[in-house]
This record gives structure tokens, C-alpha cells and sequence, in this order.
């Protein structure tokens, strides 16, 4: 008897290490860099972070992101490289039967699927950058930010997420996701990381 209970914990045990693994991984500065590279884009690390884990999750996949050494602070990047899509736009023009929205109209339906995705279903406020700041700044064709609660997997472990998008015509999209626990520090937290990625000149 006393064996067959051994049994049955070992085997739970065993159950429980398959049932809740989640897999993840860290990726190095110098793979994510070399990654955007061929997308436009350029990334310095930020002082006070460091690498974290890449988490896959059903909501948003994402290639990076960074955690502030001593505060409760993480950054996530999404990026979408236009290229294939235009690859693709370019055969479908030549056929009468195909329709295809320009690859450069799409991020806007992606944001929007985002933030859905990001609170469960509800729909929160998404705002532009003035045109000039975003050009000024991260050296793209538009951009916006929308800050909200969590209720997804994605999030698991933060409360708020504010969720910055860049776009460049021809060139790529990106997401970049700030994740932190206090509404109060939130703003002041992103200062540091707000310019890492931005569109090479």
C-alpha cells in the first residue's frame, strides 16, 4: 500500500511537470539585434535592464524582451517585417481573381486585434503621436500608444500594459508591449527603454 501511494505522488509529480511547463527562452541582445537588422530596425540596450524570458503565449508572440534590474518593469517586442507581404501583394495584383489589402493598411487592424486580445475583449482608447514626433523620434510613418489591464495569458503577472506601435511604409511593424504592476510608476519606468528600438535612418 505504502509503495503504491509512492507511485501515485511520483506519477502526479511527473503529470504536473508536463501540465504546467510553459516554454520559454532567453534570447541574447546580440540575436534580437541581428534579427532587425535585416528589417530596418536598430536596438540599444538600455541601461538598468537586462534579457528575459520569451514566453509563448497564445495572444501575442513576440521575439524579445528586457526586465529592469530592481524595479517590477518588462518590455516585450513584436516585429513584423513587410517584406514577404509585399512579395506577395505584387503576384496578386497580376491575377484578376486575387484581392489583397496593401500590406502597408494592415497594422492598423492588427493594433486594434492587439489591445482586444490584451484585455480580454474590451475595447480601450488608442492614440496617434503627432506625425512629426514619430518621424523625429523612432524615424517612422506613423505610431500610437494605448495603455490598459490585463486579463489575457500574455500578461500573467503584471496588471497594466501599455502597448506602443511604429510603422514604416515598405519596411516593417512593431509592437512594443511595457508590462509593470503600479499605475503610479508606469510612465516614469518607460523613460529609460521609451527610444531602444527605433527604424535605422
Amino acid at each position: 500500500m505504502k509503495n503504491g501511494i509512492v507511485g501515485l505522488a511520483a506519477f502526479a509529480l511527473i503529470v504536473m511537470s508536463f501540465t504546467t511547463s510553459e516554454k520559454k527562452e532567453v534570447v541574447k541582445v546580440s540575436a534580437f539585434q541581428k534579427e532587425i537588422k535585416a528589417m530596418g530596425l536598430e536596438f540599444s540596450m538600455p541601461a538598468g535592464y537586462e534579457e528575459s524570458d520569451v514566453k509563448e503565449n497564445r495572444d501575442l508572440q513576440y521575439s524579445f524582451a528586457i526586465k529592469n534590474k530592481t524595479a517590477d518593469f518588462e518590455v516585450r517586442y513584436s516585429v513584423w517585417s513587410l517584406k514577404p507581404e509585399l512579395e506577395e501583394y505584387e503576384k496578386c495584383k497580376k491575377d484578376p481573381n486575387c484581392l489583397m489589402v496593401h500590406p502597408n493598411k494592415t497594422y492598423t487592424g492588427r493594433i486594434q486585434a492587439n489591445v482586444l486580445n490584451m484585455t480580454g475583449g474590451q475595447d480601450w482608447d488608442i492614440g496617434a503621436f503627432p506625425a512629426q514626433a514619430v518621424k523625429r523620434e523612432f524615424n517612422a510613418d506613423d505610431g500610437g500608444s494605448s495603455f490598459f489591464e490585463f486579463n489575457c495569458e500574455f500578461g500573467k503577472g503584471y496588471k497594466y500594459g501599455q502597448m506602443i506601435y511604429l510603422h514604416k511604409d515598405n519596411v516593417a511593424d512593431v509592437i512594443i508591449t511595457y508590462m509593470s504592476n503600479y499605475k503610479d510608476s508606469h510612465s516614469d519606468l518607460m523613460e529609460v527603454p521609451f527610444h531602444a528600438l527605433t527604424f535605422k535612418n
